[in-house]
């Protein structure tokens, strides 16, 4: 399992692509200092938790308690060039920390808006599905999935999926991450039917 703290949800969102298609991670998503807490009182360890510095004055302190819960590798996650809040982050005991690039680029100003059916299909990648899944939700071909997210990232001024989820967000177009507990049960719930479809 890897936590990923991230009080805006774009780090989220860029890093979901890459945690859970490619290396087939288990996600849990924490917001706030709460959700920290309320893990932590859970008793909830992992292998891995990435923690957004974006957190401000509370970063040093949620890596303190995460540290102390037992997770042994704490990352700290920026998006920035600033060095003070990466400084405050190691000495809080932050195992390491990634730079997660090109994290903010800017929508296109003036752009036409997504239509209802390019919202649908931001809506399914970022809900970590294949074109060839969004297709056959939406009874379309992959290859109009692939044209609605070409037209989607021309419109948003991006070139990836991870990057489409995290404008997305950032904007307000879709919603960020969940709460942490639904998010593992949607999650748990997808692959349980994955692997029963796959059987």
């Amino acid at each position: 399992m890897v936590l990923v703290a991230d009080r805006l949800g774009a780090l989220s969102a860029t890093l979901r692509p890459a945690l859970v298609e490619h290396a087939g991670c288990r996600l849990v998503y924490a917001r706030s200092v709460n959700d920290i807490d309320d893990l932590v009182a859970r008793g909830v360890r992992g292998e891995v938790a990435m923690v957004s510095v974006r957190f401000n004055e509370d970063t040093a302190r949620i890596i303190r308690t995460l540290r102390s819960a037992g997770w042994a590798r704490v990352i700290a996650l920026t998006s920035g060039s600033e060095i003070a809040p990466v400084v405050e982050a190691v000495q809080a005991g932050a195992s390491g920390v990634v730079r997660v690039a090109c994290l903010e680029p800017r929508p296109q100003q003036g752009g036409p808006p997504l239509t209802s059916r390019e919202l649908q299909v931001v809506r399914l990648v970022a809900d970590g599905r294949s074109n060839k899944a969004i297709a056959g939700h939406l009874s379309l071909s992959a290859l109009t999935v692939k044209n609605h997210l070409a037209r989607i990232g021309r419109k948003l001024g991006v070139g990836d999926r991870g990057h489409i989820v995290a404008v997305a967000c950032r904007c307000g177009v879709i919603p960020g991450p969940v709460d942490t507990q639904e998010e593992l049960n949607r999650y748990t719930a997808e692959r349980v039917a994955q692997q029963a479809t796959k059987n």
